[in-house]
């Protein structure tokens, strides 16, 4: 298959560029930087998808049988200031409109990547993939829950893919900050009243790829939820990461968001209920500490 993959540079898009060439596939990457990082794209195409015309001139040279739609803004903090909405705007949700509109003018699949943060954390249960009280508390959330519409409302068949607390062995995100600060400091505190799954990126590599698979939908389109399996607060994951990594010479302590005031509100349970997805595709997945486990212990291998 020929399998167009935009923000191929950013951390779940390399990590599905590394599978797609493991797999087999023939992986295109699309991406705003003159290079692309990863060495496991087929080719690379620089683009800017906020650009109508530039997507349609993307898709007529690529002739791509699927898109797996990874670019975005994901800053939720950089995100509320001012001076970026418009471009957090831009980003996350006028450029899927443009992948939308270009997918359905070509005829190919589109399989778009967000957020937990769709939701506002109040729902008393894990979120099942139909829930459509949508209620985001930040500029992030209600970005790409706008990207969500774009799809719906351009492509009549779309697979669409929630995720929450994505981590992996590049780029930034919660694990590689707290392997750092584990190591330079002898105490940290973080919040324990917000509760989610971790997902490490490889593992939501492998389940796009077995849901995208194949150049036609066959009827398992829709919205899909995925982490990985358990349920932690951040608390629990920064004592994991330390404790997986060595660190024992750093105390790490429990607090509540209250101690720490932010611009930015994020949902206090943010857990998805992922029976839909393991139960259409028969996806295995991972408990959330067997694969931050394998990520620090051997970041390279659990890659492949």
């Amino acid at each position: 298959m020929n399998i167009l993959v935009t923000g191929a540079n950013g951390l779940l898009g390399s990590s599905v560029m590394t599978e797609l060439r493991r797999r087999g596939h023939h992986g295109i990457a699309v991406g705003r930087a003159p290079q692309c990082r990863s060495t496991d794209a087929a080719a690379y195409v620089q683009a800017d998808l906020c650009d109508a015309s530039a997507v349609q001139a993307l898709f007529v040279g690529v002739q791509p049988d699927a898109v797996i739609h990874c670019a975005a803004w994901t800053d939720v903090d950089g995100a509320e200031l001012p001076e970026n909405r418009e471009q957090v705007f831009a980003v996350n949700r006028d450029s899927t409109q443009n992948v939308a509109e270009a997918s359905r003018d070509h005829g190919c699949k589109l399989l778009y990547v967000t957020t937990d943060y769709v939701f506002d954390g109040t729902y008393p249960a894990p979120y099942p993939a139909d829930y459509d009280r949508f209620a985001p508390l930040n500029v992030y959330g209600q970005s790409k829950l706008d990207g969500e519409r774009a799809v719906c409302g351009t492509l009549a068949q779309h697979f669409i893919v929630r995720t929450s607390w994505l981590y992996g062995a590049g780029g930034k995100n919660f694990v590689r900050t707290m392997l750092q600060l584990s190591r330079t400091h002898d105490t940290l505190r973080v919040v324990c009243d917000q509760v989610g799954t971790p997902t490490y990126a490889g593992d939501l590599a492998r389940a796009i790829f077995e849901i995208v698979q194949g150049r036609k939908y066959d009827g398992r389109e829709g919205v899909y939820h995925f982490s990985d399996e358990g349920v932690c607060s951040w608390y629990d994951f920064a004592r994991a990461i330390a404790g997986y990594a060595g660190h024992t010479g750093c105390d790490i302590g429990p607090c509540h968001s209250s101690e720490f005031p932010s611009k930015v509100r994020r949902p206090s349970f943010s857990v998805l209920d992922k029976t839909k997805v393991k139960q259409t595709f028969g996806i295995r997945i991972p408990h959330w500490t067997e694969s931050l486990k394998a990520c620090i212990e051997n970041p390279k291998n659990s890659e492949s």
